[in-house]
């Protein structure tokens, strides 16, 4: 039985998927749900940032510039870690610094064998690797939302992966993330719907966004179904966890689209601007440096 949080949720926003101003986003939210939530509780909201911690982790192994702030491990706690493991060598890190940094230890065993392999990896690769540690850790979660919501979502990533990768005649198998009865279908079956047209309810539909030229579009059309698969789900959860799960999902697709907003925005603007620099000339007395 969960836990009901009658005065926190009831204060909670509405949330549409068209809103173009967030007035907490997913950290804030985070940060103010702890001061209401049993800790139990809490580290399964907290679960749900797992994704962009792996992000952030990929880019930290490939020296990449990218970062996304909405997380709860820092950039300098990453940093401290893979310095921690370098230096450690063959020995297993101690419990003591396994807790001081508050990572998942299948995140960090990964990290330290990378480092001792020193042989670089493509970053499809190293992405594939850390989202199916992580998912298959979610797959036996105590609580039946973070498997169900986890479980949706990795299939949902899997079958666009097979779709694409068939409708441009590339081969899949090593791209699907995870291994569960649907991977194995993808790999197995040569049926126009994979043989999930009856069982998978939303596959007509992602076999609609595959074909889907506009790219934003389509991920438009996936992140629908992500909202409306967690309205589906949590209908009946007025103020319980997965209640706040839920919302938190959603501010994060908020988020998403509001920075990816800001960031079309920014290139175009560049776009114009370069536009202008190259094809337009003022005239000579409008010169700065005239005399």
């Amino acid at each position: 039985m969960y836990k009901e949080y009658y005065y926190f949720v009831s204060g909670l926003p509405a949330l549409s998927p068209e809103d173009s101003k967030l007035l907490q986003p997913p950290l804030m939210f985070l940060h103010e749900a702890q001061d209401h939530l049993e800790e139990r509780d809490y580290d399964m909201l907290r679960l749900l940032f797992i994704p962009n911690e792996i992000t952030n982790l990929i880019s930290l192994l490939l020296n990449k510039e990218t970062w996304l702030d909405e997380s709860t491990i820092t950039k300098e706690d990453w940093t401290d870690l893979i310095q921690y493991l370098k230096e450690l060598g063959d020995a297993n890190p101690t419990q003591k610094a396994l807790k001081k940094y508050n990572i998942p230890q299948y995140l960090i065993d990964y990290v330290h064998a990378y480092m001792m392999a020193n042989e670089p990896k493509q970053e499809t690769e190293i992405y594939r690797d850390l989202f199916t540690l992580f998912y298959d850790s979610v797959s036996t979660h105590e609580d039946k939302f973070i498997r169900d919501w986890f479980r949706f979502d990795s299939d949902l990533k899997n079958i666009v992966i097979a779709l694409n990768c068939r409708k441009h005649n590339l081969p899949y198998k090593d791209q699907l993330i995870g291994s569960n009865d649907l991977t194995e279908r993808l790999h197995r079956s040569s049926a126009a719907d994979f043989g999930l047209g009856k069982d998978y309810p939303y596959f007509d539909v992602l076999a609609r966004l595959s074909e889907q030229s506009d790219i934003l579009e389509k991920e438009k059309g996936l992140d629908a179904l992500r909202w409306k698969w967690i309205d589906n789900e949590t209908f009946f959860e007025y103020f319980t966890l997965p209640r706040l799960m839920g919302h938190l999902i959603k501010l994060h697709i908020i988020f998403r689209w509001i920075h990816l907003s800001q960031l079309v925005g920014e290139k175009r603007f560049q776009k114009i601007l370069h536009e202008l620099e190259s094809s337009f000339e003022f005239p000579p007395e409008f010169a700065l440096n005239k005399r």
